[in-house]
């Protein structure tokens, strides 16, 4: 196995299907000789975010991969994107948003939201949306469900985007995964912990193709607050473990201090070394380097001045990140401006608020005010007398109404 590295300096959807297209011929990727020649695409769109802002998979690296399958027989009504969002995103304007319904029409290829077991997303756009049905797989803890679609799929393409993550360091492609699970198996994952379960899943689900979106990545508050980072490359390999590898050492992050990759490599899943080829992964400051340092998010907490949200990898990443979209909601509606910004803005300024979310949620040693978020701090809350908010994951604006108060 090995993983080709292609400088890719903008979203050019010609100059990305020459740089995809070349790249899986050197890879070995046979995508002629298929029997049912079908296609299912799984790009990361976590909530409904447009392309350019670094959150998402952009839609020119999807359809430049849809153009390579085009050249090498596939049909694109055999051609499937689907993405199962972040739990709370509002999956209505997800694929609207993001631009990927207009790519799905487009192109003639299916659009499929792999959270709805009966798909009811409006067709009007001209494309097939799809039922996701599911098969029931074996694995170390017992059931999981994952899309028919993609189990029966010729060829599954895994199609994350390079970003780090505050529970996990990064997310790229054995996180991507995560998408393809029912809500209820997402939380699942976070009751268990949330790494072993992506190992595990990892070699359950195995992709024919990862092609990783590094163009524009992410550093800092990933998946969702940080800040744009550009990268320009494309990362592109067979094995997910050794592409997450590759793309450790494009960003500047050890591999071994990534949870779910350190324990990847003790149950190999992936080859024990790196085979690397294409643009050499060079310090930044040497000639043609691509090699760039990306800001970690804070592993303890996030932190607006004085209030803190706790890490926890018990917690979903969106119950965490309804927060953040609660406070964003607040200073951006007029309705809030008299109720939830002098209250916020006091506690931020002068005292002090803590955020605690997840299974075996903890009270900071050194804390202000404390405010429970999510239904797995219901008893944490109600055995020490705090604000609770309940939800999976709660609703913004119940966070907003609680934090007026």
């Amino acid at each position: 196995m090995s993983v080709k590295v292609v400088e890719a300096k903008k979203y050019s959807v010609k100059s990305l299907e020459r740089l995809i297209g070349s790249a899986v011929k050197e890879l070995g990727l046979d995508l002629q000789n298929r029997t049912k020649r079908t296609a299912v695409l799984k790009p990361n769109i976590v909530i409904p975010a447009k392309p350019s802002s670094a959150i998402i998979t952009h839609p020119a690296v999807v359809e430049a991969t849809i153009s390579v399958l085009e050249e090498n027989g596939f049909e694109t009504r055999n051609i499937t994107i689907a993405e199962g969002s972040g739990l709370g995103a509002d999956e209505s304007r997800v694929f609207e948003v993001s631009g990927y319904s207009e790519l799905a029409a487009r192109k003639g290829v299916n659009l499929v939201n792999l959270n709805s077991l009966n798909n009811s997303l409006n067709n009007s756009l001209n494309n097939s949306l799809k039922k996701a049905e599911r098969t029931e797989l074996r694995w170390k803890y017992g059931v999981l469900k994952i899309p028919k679609i993609v189990l029966d799929a010729d060829l599954y393409v895994n199609l994350p985007k390079m970003k780090t993550h505050g529970q996990t360091v990064v997310t790229l492609s054995m996180k991507n995964q995560k998408g393809l699970l029912l809500n209820s198996d997402k939380k699942r994952f976070h009751n268990l912990g949330l790494h072993e379960p992506l190992v595990e899943l990892a070699k359950v689900v195995k992709p024919d193709l990862v092609v990783v979106d590094g163009v524009e990545g992410m550093e800092g508050e990933g998946p969702l607050n940080g800040k744009k980072k550009r990268v320009g490359v494309l990362v592109l390999g067979t094995n997910l473990l050794e592409v997450d590898t590759a793309c450790c050492e494009i960003m500047g992050v050890k591999p071994e201090s990534v949870e779910h990759i350190r324990a990847g490599r003790k149950q190999k899943i992936g080859p024990a070394k790196l085979n690397l080829f294409g643009v050499k992964v060079k310090e930044e400051k040497e000639e043609g380097g691509v090699k760039k340092k990306f800001k970690q998010a804070n592993k303890k907490y996030g932190n607006i001045l004085n209030v803190y949200s706790w890490r926890n990898p018990y917690a979903c990443s969106m119950c965490i990140d309804s927060f953040s979209l609660a406070v964003k909601t607040g200073v951006r509606s007029p309705k809030y401006w008299l109720r939830f910004v002098p209250r916020f803005s006091y506690y931020a300024l002068f005292k002090r608020l803590d955020v605690i979310q997840g299974k075996h949620a903890k009270i900071p040693e050194q804390h202000g005010k404390v405010i429970c978020l999510g239904d797995c701090t219901r008893e944490i809350a109600k055995k020490n007398n705090l604000t609770h908010i309940k939800g999976c994951p709660p609703n913004p604006h119940d966070i907003l109404e609680a934090l007026s108060k």
